[in-house]
């Protein structure tokens, strides 16, 4: 299991960001048969509030279950902004996720490109992000996953009519991306 850190400028937030990735490259298989080499499964995993990049190496067991599931797992820093887009202030960070991040992580690791291999996901905070921009990026997105999702409320109404618009055009795709919530 390959733990790499991560630092890259971001065109889209206009500074360097912070990430870690799990990718299941090294994984010592004794008496069995070696993996496959092919594009990796990805889960695009999102913190909560107060938190960073590294919380869910720190705080869970996610190294073990990668390995486990044989899926390579991108965990960027969210800054506490709720992971959407606020352009009056130059912040981009739906823009971010659902797309710059997609696109480098692709570039630089061998992940698949396949909608139904690409997942996001998160806590809190992170499962807000997750659920609206899995939502928004739909095509990117083959699965959500929200646990606990924060409620955020401060987005610009007439951008996220615009989202909402944009899914009920598009019901036909979205009603095939997987959503997982909880709350506790």
């Amino acid at each position: 299991m390959a733990f790499i850190q991560v630092s890259f400028m971001s065109k889209t937030l206009m500074r360097t960001v912070p990430l870690q990735v799990i990718l299941p490259v090294d994984k010592f298989t004794f008496g069995q048969p070696e993996r496959e080499e092919k594009p990796f499964k990805t889960l695009y995993l999102l913190h909560g509030i107060f938190g960073n990049e590294t919380d869910w190496v720190h705080g869970t067991r996610i190294q073990r279950w990668a390995e486990e599931k044989n899926l390579a797992v991108v965990m960027p820093a969210g800054e506490n902004a709720f992971y959407v887009d606020q352009p009056s202030i130059g912040a981009m960070h739906g823009q971010f996720i659902g797309e710059e991040l997609v696109e480098i992580t692709r570039k630089m690791f061998p992940l698949s490109r396949k909608r139904e291999d690409t997942f996001i996901g998160g806590l809190s905070m992170g499962g807000f992000g997750a659920l609206r921009n899995g939502l928004k990026y739909h095509d990117t997105f083959g699965a959500v996953i929200c646990l606990s999702g924060a409620l955020h409320v401060l987005e610009n109404p007439e951008d996220m009519k615009k989202v909402i618009s944009e899914i009920w055009s598009k019901q036909q795709r979205v009603t095939k991306t997987r959503l997982f919530l909880s709350s506790s």
